[in-house]
């Protein structure tokens, strides 16, 4: 009966680790970590956390685009603001529906319906 009930090896549970990594190369499109470590929420209240990962504002430092594009992704890797990082998603983690507290006004909003973790590596001088 436990080999009927029991995980299949591809299903174990894998370890997370929240460091973002490193590369040492300056990617083609590079993204400024503005804020790091903000919490969203499961409702409109913004009265339940979401306990396993943050808000990561990055804005594009491509020095070809005409403005200057500032997203706001989930994570659950630990950045610093004033970080240069890389562009790269998880599309296995996906959050929806949820709702953060806007700094800029202290008003509750919604952040997005849908979106996949923001897992970029630093970049960093060799």
């Amino acid at each position: 009966m436990a080999l009927f009930f029991g995980r299949r090896k591809s299903e174990a549970t894998e370890v997370f680790d929240p460091n973002p990594g490193t590369v040492h190369a300056m990617p083609a499109r590079p993204y400024r970590v503005l804020s790091a470590d903000l919490a969203f929420y499961s409702d409109p209240e913004c009265k339940s956390r979401v306990s396993d990962a943050t808000i990561v504002v990055l804005r594009s430092e491509d020095p070809r685009q005409q403005h200057q594009v500032q997203e706001c992704m989930p994570t659950r890797k630990k950045y610093q603001a004033g970080q240069l990082v890389e562009w790269d998603l998880n599309n296995k983690q996906i959050w929806q529906d949820n709702w953060y507290i806007n700094p800029a006004t202290g008003k509750a909003e919604k952040i997005w319906i849908q979106a996949v973790e923001f897992v970029g590596r630093v970049v960093t001088a060799k």
